[in-house]
């Protein structure tokens, strides 16, 4: 999402504005943070009021599928509420910062997980889809699983085990040894 569309909303859209000022406010807990950045999401992306994340995510998901000839690119959908309230307590954290260079939050309590001596963000304490789903798909590339080709990396997914050919080794879109932190609550 471009920061046109924030920058406009927040000059004409009053609950967008408040959502928005509750990320410079000193002293919100994780759980105001958590529905600020739910409001303002379902705000931008066009959401009414009383819609969750979840719900609104869902709803433009069949409106792609029902009206596109090709896949849906998961990337045009609002996040999932999951992903948002990890991604709304590290913007949290990084505002409060700025705002006050002797900002005391702990970074672990505002959507980041201390592993090997680094800060990672925590993206998400959900899996990407149902486990159903996600043994369903996969490639049975001949190669390195480089391009779009391949079933796997179309869908925005790492092969896995239940690949054909690469079983999710060694091929170019296998897992990372260290993968994004997914933290647990």
């Amino acid at each position: 999402m471009a920061k046109g569309l924030p920058l406009k909303k927040i000059k004409t859209d009053a609950d967008f504005k408040t959502a928005a000022e509750t990320f410079c406010t000193k002293g919100k807990t994780t759980a105001d943070i958590i529905a600020s950045e739910e409001k303002a999401l379902i705000s931008l992306y066009g959401g009414r009021a009383g819609a969750t994340l979840d719900m609104l995510r869902y709803k433009r998901f069949w409106e792609k599928v029902t009206s596109s000839i090709t896949t849906v690119q998961v990337r045009s959908l609002p996040p999932t509420s999951a992903a948002a309230k990890y991604h709304s307590l590290r913007v949290y954290l990084q505002v409060q910062d700025w705002i006050d260079t002797t900002c005391d939050l702990q970074p672990e309590m505002w959507g980041w997980q201390l592993s090997s001596g680094r800060l990672d963000p925590c993206t998400t304490d959900l899996p990407p889809a149902p486990e159903l789903l996600l043994e369903m798909i996969l490639c049975i590339c001949k190669s390195d699983c480089r391009s779009k080709r391949c079933t796997c990396r179309k869908h925005g997914f790492e092969c896995s085990l239940t690949c054909e050919e690469c079983k999710g080794i060694g091929c170019l879109n296998s897992p990372s040894p260290e993968p994004l932190a997914v933290c647990d609550d």
